[in-house]
């Protein structure tokens, strides 16, 4: 064999080792992206429940703000105390 063959066998052989590195790089990078995109997956369903159970609680507190509202508005200082029953009240324990 002449230096020549001997030259051209190693190009092959590391030609080859190149190709079947790059295949098993390939497969473990499918292997990979299928797991992210089934990560992915499960985080949209969990993001969706999330959403829904936020969505539920906003509206069980405003609900709930009602009542406060209309707690607040009646004894806030804004509204004229000298209507109704309870404005008369208020002003009987009012101190000046």
């Amino acid at each position: 064999m002449s230096t020549l063959d001997v030259c051209v066998a190693i190009l092959v052989v590391a030609g080859a080792f190149a190709l079947v590195s790059l295949g098993i790089l390939l497969l473990k990078a499918a292997r990979t992206l299928q797991d992210v995109s089934i990560i992915a997956h499960n985080l949209d369903i969990t993001v969706t429940k999330v959403n829904k159970t936020v969505d539920d609680i906003n509206y069980k507190l405003d609900l709930l703000n009602a009542p406060v509202e209309l707690v607040n508005r009646t004894f806030t200082k804004r509204r004229n105390l000298g209507s109704g029953l309870l404005g008369f009240v208020m002003n009987l324990f009012k101190k000046k």
